[in-house]
């Protein structure tokens, strides 16, 4: 049987403009057992109002590991799940908080969840590197949740399935990281545009469904390879 530690899922905050926030949000996974913080090219500083919000959780705070961008954030990470406000996407239904807790208990290598910006949440680029989308349900008429009370939301449902083990998942064979996700796309987007298969429909949004597609399948790390090699030779 496993367990998920707290260890294994790193929460991710994307392009924050509020110091408070920062703070906030540490407390918040605190009190569910997550001490794992990163920060993509927040606009403010982790200054006194971000400790002073954190209140007993400065250590999160201080142990926060800084990206300049995304990429760089999700390079060692097998699963990455992004909050979005819609609750489906290019035909894909988002995850709820609770579905999405149980996919990150069951995996078999690191985790990330993605959140991000107060006023405008992640790009449509920065959500096309995620394996999978939450959305988190809410009253129609003002859906808006803050960035704290979402981070909240999701910590509970995370430390809820971790109090519960489950059978461990798949075969053990490693599955393929973002860094080496993002070289297969790369090669996809570059045989679309050798084969003009793009030259009638919109480029951003054939790259976004190609992506998903290929994210959805959480292929293995020989997968990745083998796909990685036959398309290096047709790129040729």
């Amino acid at each position: 049987m496993a367990r998920k530690t707290p260890d294994d899922c790193r929460f991710i905050l994307v392009g924050t403009s509020h110091s408070g926030n920062i703070g906030a949000a540490a407390r918040a996974m605190k009190t569910m057992a997550l001490t794992g913080l990163d920060l993509v090219a927040p606009t403010c500083e982790v200054d006194d109002q971000a400790r002073a919000m954190a209140s007993h959780a400065v250590d999160v705070v201080e142990a926060a590991r800084s990206f300049n961008g995304l990429n760089e954030a999700l390079a060692e990470h097998t699963l990455v799940l992004g909050l979005t406000a819609r609750p489906r996407r290019d035909g894909v239904p988002a995850l709820d908080p609770a579905e999405a807790a149980a996919m990150i208990h069951a995996e078999r290598g690191s985790t990330a969840v993605l959140f991000g910006r107060e006023r405008s949440g992640l790009t449509n680029e920065e959500l096309g590197g995620c394996h999978r989308l939450i959305h988190i349900p809410a009253n129609p008429d003002y859906p808006s949740l803050n960035l704290a009370a979402a981070v909240q939301l999701m910590a509970y449902e995370i430390y809820r399935h971790a109090a519960t083990p489950t059978p461990e998942a798949g075969d053990g064979t490693p599955l393929a990281t973002g860094a080496h996700l993002e070289g297969l796309h790369e090669q996809i987007a570059a045989l679309v545009e050798q084969s003009g298969y793009s030259a009638n429909q919109p480029r951003e949004v054939l790259g976004r469904r190609l992506r998903n597609f290929i994210n959805r399948s959480r292929p293995s790390v020989e997968e990745v390879n083998l796909l990685r090699g036959i398309l290096k030779r047709i790129l040729r």
